[in-house]
C-alpha cells in the first residue's frame, strides 16, 4: 500500500489520490488500510517516516573516534548523500514539496525527524570532537549545518528537479563529499590582497 500510495501521489498529487485509488493499485483491503494507517495522511506519514528512519539509521551507529577527522567525515558524507538521492528519497521530497502546504504537520513530522533531527545528532558529535568552549554548542550547529550544506551541494536540487534523471555515480558522490570536507575543515582560504 505504501508503494502503491507513493507512486499515487507522485502521479496525480495528494489531493488527486483517492482511497480507492490506492486500494486499485495495491491490491489491498479498505479494512486493512484503516487498520494500519488510519487515513490517507496515515499513508503519507508512514511513506514520510520509512524514508527518515533509512536515513537517520546512517547518525545512529557509534562515530568511532575520528568523527571530526577528514577520512570520517568523507566516509558520513558519502553515505548520506548516496541515500539522500535514492529514488525513494527524491519521490517523498517532492511528494512533501507539492503537498506540504496542504498537509502542513506531515511536512513538519518530516521536516523535525528529517532535517532537524540529523543536523542535531550531527551537532552532538561535533561538540563531543571540538575542543570545550563558551559557546560549543553554537559553534557545532553551526558546523553540522555547513557540512549537510556543503556535502549535498547542489546534487539533490538538480535530481528533484528533473535536471538529472539518475542519481551521480559513487565515485562522483564520493568526489564532490571529498572536496566539500576539504573546503569545509580548511576554508577557502582569503586570495592575497593585490598591491595599491
Amino acid at each position: 500500500m505504501i508503494d502503491a500510495a507513493k507512486e499515487l501521489f507522485l502521479e496525480k498529487g495528494f489531493g488527486g489520490t483517492s482511497l480507492s485509488d490506492i486500494l486499485d493499485r495495491s491490491k489491498g483491503s479498505r479494512s486493512t488500510l484503516y487498520e494500519q494507517f488510519g487515513n490517507k495522511e496515515g499513508l503519507l506519514r508512514a511513506i514520510v517516516a520509512e524514508e527518515t528512519t533509512r536515513i537517520w539509521d546512517l547518525f545512529t551507529d557509534e562515530p568511532g573516534p575520528c568523527s571530526f577527522c577528514e577520512d570520517g567525515l568523507v566516509a558520513l558524507g558519502t553515505a548520506f548523500v548516496q541515500a539522500a538521492l535514492t529514488p525513494n528519497a527524491i519521490a517523498v521530497f517532492r511528494i512533501l514539496v507539492a503537498e506540504g502546504h496542504r498537509v502542513p504537520d506531515i511536512a513538519e513530522f518530516f521536516f523535525n525527524d528529517g532535517p532537524r533531527a540529523l543536523k542535531t545528532r550531527l551537532a552532538e558529535r561535533f561538540r563531543a570532537a571540538l575542543p570545550p568552549s563558551s559557546d560549543e554548542a553554537e559553534r557545532a550547529e553551526a558546523y553540522a549545518r555547513i557540512y549537510l550544506g556543503a556535502v549535498m551541494g547542489d546534487l539533490y536540487v538538480r535530481l528533484a528537479l528533473g535536471l538529472e534523471s539518475q542519481p551521480p555515480t559513487e565515485a562522483r558522490i564520493e568526489a564532490h563529499v571529498r572536496a566539500a570536507v576539504t573546503v569545509f575543515l580548511d576554508g577557502v582560504g582569503r586570495p592575497a590582497a593585490k598591491p595599491a
